[in-house]
């Protein structure tokens, strides 16, 4: 097997983590030739003396460290987006919310194929994305488990073949919870999560089931499928990611334990696969899949999704800047669980654009709603 050069943006974080992981089995397959981080400066040296790294990016020295002199320091949103255009087979993108957007567009325009984990560049410029892949003939490698299960049984090459595709969803922490204790939630609560470990933020939004509104949007793009070709269900077990329906009643899934280091596989070694060091997926000791219908009435925030495919394509940026800004306000205690929704339906409602047809677009939109979200919040104050 060819030697993959990859380019890691948010060595860090749970998917760099993982991401490393995969590398250790892998040396002799993967070499990696570039890392970024917020700041954990201390921590990028780590990372980049156990693997050779000659290119290195952050925004903060939050160590004061000081790198070797073979090593190339970028710094801040300049330094980061020559780091994505930086030639490589492909850039590894699991950078947490819309920071990830111009990293992932420069890694394309540079022909760069991406492995995104993050979803919300897809979610507020899918469009934008995928016809600057098609326009530089490089592809978009889903690392989210359901929609990399999606693309390992999506037969592109016969799509007129396809019904329409499910995302399951394990139901998060809340999934048995009544109703009437919602808004008593806390944070530690809200973050543990009973099948993935994972960041602060996507583990909220995997509470409220906003993560899984803001995959129907990720999948309508990626799959170009509409709305009504999108269905989600509840599978507490998390061993199903995702299925494949088909017009002749066949159904193809995709079945794993829940581990980010295979999905990360998939896309990095793609189309070839690695033989993997993890858990085996044993059926005899799983003995029993569930699924269920999404409770609306506890988690309407999964409506998000479908409502802002079937609206204007600025609903999708409202959605996501609207969460981010609830979501931080949680985790910071200023607002109650059940306000995030609260907060991202009043945004919606309460504010109107004209069409995102670029980045610079998208990006004032972004930025209005953010100012938006906060003046709507300060009345939900606890």
């Amino acid at each position: 097997m060819t030697l993959k050069n990859i380019i890691l943006l948010g060595a860090t974080g749970s998917i760099g983590t993982s991401t490393l992981n995969l590398i250790r089995q892998n040396r002799e397959k993967i070499n990696l030739i570039g890392i970024s981080a917020f700041k954990k400066t201390e921590q990028l040296k780590l990372i980049s003396e156990e693997f050779n790294v000659k290119n290195i990016c952050y925004f903060e020295n939050d160590k004061d460290v000081k790198f070797n002199k073979n090593i190339k320091v970028l710094k801040g949103h300049e330094g980061l987006l020559e780091l994505a255009s930086l030639d490589c087979d492909i850039v590894v993108s699991g950078i947490s919310g819309l920071a990830g957007l111009m990293p992932a567009y420069i890694a394309l325009s540079n022909g760069n194929h991406i492995a995104i984990a993050n979803k919300e560049p897809l979610v507020v410029a899918g469009n934008i994305l995928i016809e600057c892949s098609k326009k530089n003939n490089v592809k978009i490698l889903p690392v989210d488990s359901e929609h990399n299960s999606i693309f390992q049984c999506f037969d592109n090459s016969y799509r007129e073949n396809i019904s329409h595709i499910t995302l399951t969803a394990s139901g998060g922490p809340f999934l048995n919870r009544p109703f009437s204790t919602f808004k008593d939630i806390t944070i530690e609560e809200a973050l543990k999560h009973p099948k993935w470990k994972m960041g602060k933020k996507i583990s909220i939004d995997s509470a409220t089931l906003i993560n899984k509104a803001l995959e129907v949007i990720e999948a309508s793009f990626l799959f170009e499928l509409k709305s009504s070709q999108i269905n989600v269900v509840i599978h507490p077990e998390s061993i199903i990611h995702g299925l494949v329906h088909y017009k002749d009643g066949s159904v193809l899934a995709n079945l794993a334990l829940p581990d980010m280091i295979s999905p990360l596989s998939v896309a990095i070694g793609y189309p070839r696969r690695y033989n993997l060091d993890i858990p085996k997926l044993n059926l005899i000791e799983v003995s029993q899949l569930n699924f269920l219908k999404p409770d609306l009435k506890k988690f309407p925030g999964l409506n998000f999704g479908w409502n802002a495919l079937n609206g204007p394509n600025y609903v999708s940026i409202i959605l996501n800047a609207a969460n981010e800004i609830a979501v931080d306000l949680f985790l910071n205690k200023k607002i109650k669980f059940t306000n995030i929704v609260e907060i991202i339906d009043k945004c919606i409602n309460e504010q109107n654009f004209n069409s995102a047809n670029d980045l610079d677009e998208i990006l004032e939109i972004d930025k209005e709603v953010r100012i938006l979200a906060k003046t709507i919040s300060e009345k939900f104050y606890v």
